[in-house]
């Protein structure tokens, strides 16, 4: 770190980073967020090879599946900034590089699975490539091990500025970009690379500071580059099959009253209806995936932009009321592996005593 100048101060920094696989890289056996996984030990003997992708459109790479290794990173940071006493800002970049990445790839089996158990399931499908699928969940089973490399490179910047003695204002901008180094796409690390993440607020403070009040914007940039692991991930990409489909047209849709008895008045095959439309199983699955066998319900995460107010009052020397306005607009949004959508909009009071 260096400060050439009165306010100004320069950095940069060079390190190495070793992360030794967890319990849950080792044995993880049954259901996960990201799908079905199995471990290492789980698939031993049976010819077990890792896929090119974490999707249905996986094909072998050849490698086995072994237990996960550690990963390895070295991180490349520099940055700059300016303090003053009515304005102050950071911004810094960095590179991150992380090899043997231990990622979520499809479980790639020698033809005639079908039939073998994995865990407590039982394989129930087999695509032409050697990915399998179980009941538990709609995508190809998962293996976790070390794949390939990674590098991420990113941007941070920081700003405050006091505009009068009583207005200031200040932002918060995130950047990141995840590659594969042997493809160039989104690598299959779990949770996946948000969008670019942007924050501004103005705060009014009365001098005395017997009281404040900040409203906040929160902006967020789509996300149209995610890996395979997403495009599968049911909380995010949430690929359907045609069997899947299939599944809940003759199952939940038909125990919800939604598809009805065709012209021969007998459920349960080729001629039952959605009642909605009128569609066969057929037609349905056609107007969902076309000519595909799969498809994902999402290929890309939608931005959003979220308003919140928040402040607070004095109460005497050591009481204070607090309170919060989220999403006062009451925005529909998700972010990457949420799985579920933000909360509506919101109020909150909190009261402090300080002794």
């Amino acid at each position: 770190m260096a400060a050439p100048k009165e306010g100004w101060t320069l950095r940069a920094s060079v390190s190495r980073g070793f992360r030794a696989p967890h319990i849950t890289d080792l044995g993880t056996l049954g259901l996960t967020g990201s799908g079905y996984t199995v471990s290492a030990d789980e698939v031993e003997g049976r010819g077990a090879t890792v896929g090119s992708a974490a999707g249905a459109t996986a094909i072998s790479t050849g490698l086995p599946v072994e237990p996960a290794g550690p990963e390895t990173s070295y991180q490349f940071e520099g940055g700059v900034g300016y303090h003053s006493r009515r304005f102050s800002t950071d911004a810094s970049v960095f590179v991150n590089t992380v090899y043997d990445n231990i990622a979520y790839q499809a479980l790639i089996l020698p033809p005639g699975a079908v039939g073998s158990t994995l865990g407590d399931q039982t394989i129930t499908a087999q695509g032409p490539t050697g990915v399998v699928y179980v009941p538990a969940a709609a995508n190809p089973v998962l293996v976790r091990t070390n794949f390939g490399d990674a590098r991420i490179r990113g941007l941070e910047h920081t700003m405050d500025v006091r505009l009068t003695s009583r207005l200031s204002a200040g932002t918060v901008l995130t950047v990141l970009h995840a590659e594969d180094l042997a493809t160039g796409l989104a690598p299959n690390i779990e949770g996946g690379t948000p969008g670019p993440d942007f924050y501004v607020k103005v705060r009014y403070a009365h001098p005395t500071g017997r009281y404040w009040v900040e409203p906040i914007l929160h902006l967020v940039g789509r996300q149209d580059r995610l890996s395979t692991l997403d495009l599968e991930d049911r909380r995010t990409g949430a690929t359907r099959t045609r069997s899947n489909i299939k599944n809940f047209f003759y199952n939940g849709a038909t125990v919800h009253g939604w598809v009805t008895p065709g012209s021969d008045g007998v459920p349960g095959n080729a001629d039952d209806r959605l009642a909605l439309t009128g569609e066969t199983l057929a037609q349905v699955q056609n107007r969902v995936l076309g000519t595909a066998d799969s498809a994902p319900l999402f290929t890309e995460v939608a931005g959003y932009l979220a308003v919140a107010v928040r402040g607070g009052f004095r109460l005497g020397r050591r009481h204070e009321l607090l309170f919060e306005a989220e999403n006062v607009t009451d925005e529909n949004y998700r972010g990457i592996a949420w799985g579920m959508d933000a909360a509506g909009a919101g109020f909150s009071v909190a009261y402090v005593a300080r002794f």
